[in-house]
């Protein structure tokens, strides 16, 4: 898709983040899974291979719903945590926007996933209980194949689960307090301003290429296909509502997001809004001229956003 790239604003010289702040979510569970040594070697020795040319890993819950239940939401649930916040750092630290009740409906948002993280865990918790209760009770039929001490008990177990949200404000451009000489001084402070800078560019750049991503979806979606159906009609792309919901997301998004106050990311989210906003999919399969007209209009949006240079 041929655009006309322009380029991305400079706000190098942006002092202060106050509308927006830093979190940090860290999920852990038990994966149930051991390196199963005496396997391995075996294997190893059957191949005419080198011990160290892979590994055979046990599932000491095969079958278990109630941990692959739970381990599917976490998933889900750090997915969400990514879609609602942009990144920051490396260490794990995710930007959030305070403004128009972001951090608020993150908040609520988050707080709802860990009642149901911990639900979860006590369900697999009853059937872990339930298990080892009855592998005790057979020990002497399963022989080798149950190793007790491969089962951690309960009060153990809930210590490998965890889910923590840690919150802390954006520190400052140029905000240091070091008893060092000037001139080091100086090249701390340029040093952390560069960091910081980049830092907002990053959360800019990261909702631009999530808006690239989107839009260049519900282009293809709009366009027609290079078939006719068996009437000679033209045939077009199947819609879907989730597409243009994520659309809608993106919006809100550049609008609670733009703590630089980006003019090009609030023209493109006025744009955006005035071409989805009013229109479903419904409307769209009914009305060929409808469909078509919305296409050119995210046509020209992606045209104009500006290169990533990614």
């Amino acid at each position: 898709m041929e655009q006309s790239l322009t380029a991305m604003p400079d706000i190098a010289n942006i002092p202060k983040v106050s509308s927006a702040v830093l979190v940090e979510l860290q999920i852990s569970t038990w994966t149930a899974r051991k390196k199963d040594k005496a396997a391995t070697a075996k294997v190893a020795r059957e191949a005419g291979a080198s011990a160290k040319a892979g590994n055979y890993h046990k599932n000491l819950l095969a079958g278990c719903t109630e941990l692959d239940d739970l381990k599917k939401f976490v998933g889900n649930a750090r997915n969400d945590h990514y879609a609602m916040t942009a990144p920051w750092s490396d260490m794990g630290l995710r930007f959030l926007s305070t403004a128009n009740g972001a951090l608020f409906n993150y908040i609520n948002h988050m707080t709802g996933l860990e009642q149901e993280f911990w639900r979860l865990y006590k369900l697999f918790e009853d059937e872990y209980s339930w298990r080892i209760s009855n592998m005790l009770a057979q020990q002497k039929e399963l022989g080798t194949m149950f190793d007790q001490s491969e089962y951690p008990p309960v009060v153990e177990l809930r210590e490998k689960f965890k889910w923590k949200l840690s919150k802390q404000p954006v520190p400052e451009s140029g905000h240091f307090s070091l008893d060092i000489p000037a001139e080091a001084m100086a090249l701390l402070k340029q040093e952390y301003d560069d960091f910081h800078s980049a830092q907002l560019q990053g959360v800019a750049n990261d909702i631009w290429s999530r808006l690239k991503k989107n839009l260049e979806t519900v282009l293809r979606q709009l366009s027609p296909k290079d078939e006719l159906d068996a009437k000679g009609n033209q045939k077009y792309n199947k819609l879907y509502d989730s597409v243009f919901d994520t659309s809608l997301s993106l919006i809100k998004m550049m609008r609670d997001f733009n703590v630089t106050g980006d003019t090009r990311m609030t023209m493109v989210a006025d744009q955006l809004e005035n071409a989805l906003y009013g229109v479903n999919t419904d409307a769209l399969k009914n009305s060929e001229s409808l469909r078509l007209e919305k296409q050119q209009e995210v046509k020209d949006i992606i045209r104009n956003l500006p290169s990533l240079d990614l």
